[in-house]
């Protein structure tokens, strides 16, 4: 068994960067669902009188309950994916596979996000484009994939000779 290799600048980079969105996913869930729970449970009416006070008339009259579901579906959504990117952040510094994996699958779903909602006119998503574009160029270079085991070893092995 070959020794595990050492592990990228890269890769040490994107681990803390992953860690670091995955605490703020998490805090940013947390907060949605608290939101949700405080409109659906105490701020009912209060909070669509605000909105329609305040120019949101359409948003008002989906009424307090729906918001407050809607809150609330969009921060499980939310905690879960920062948990998601927590694990990966850690599978990073450990070279696991299956963080190797994982950090793919969610940067390509990021790629394809970015595209739908550049179509639909947030060309200020092309930054986050370019950048998954280059996260899954660097993970999928030769040295990084050997550290996350997906690749074979960076040391040329001589052919068997048949005799």
């Amino acid at each position: 068994m070959q020794p595990k290799p050492r592990r990228p600048t890269g890769v040490t980079i994107l681990g803390v960067l992953a860690i670091l969105g995955g605490i703020a996913l998490l805090v940013a869930g947390v907060a949605a669902i608290g939101l949700g729970l405080v409109i659906g449970t105490y701020a009912g009416s209060a909070f669509t009188n605000a909105l329609s006070n305040a120019g949101y008339s359409g948003l008002a009259s989906i009424g307090a309950g729906t918001i407050a579901v809607i809150l609330l579906a969009l921060g499980a959504v939310v905690l879960v994916l920062g948990i998601l990117y927590f694990a990966v952040g850690i599978g990073y510094f450990g070279g696991k596979g299956w963080a190797w994996t994982v950090g793919i699958i969610v940067t390509a779903i990021s790629v394809v996000l970015d595209i739908i909602q550049i179509a639909f006119g947030a060309y200020s998503n092309a930054f986050g484009l370019v950048i998954g574009l280059l996260i899954i160029y660097y993970l999928t270079r030769p040295h990084v994939k050997v550290f996350f085991g997906k690749g074979g070893s960076t040391i040329a092995s001589p052919m068997p000779t048949q005799g």
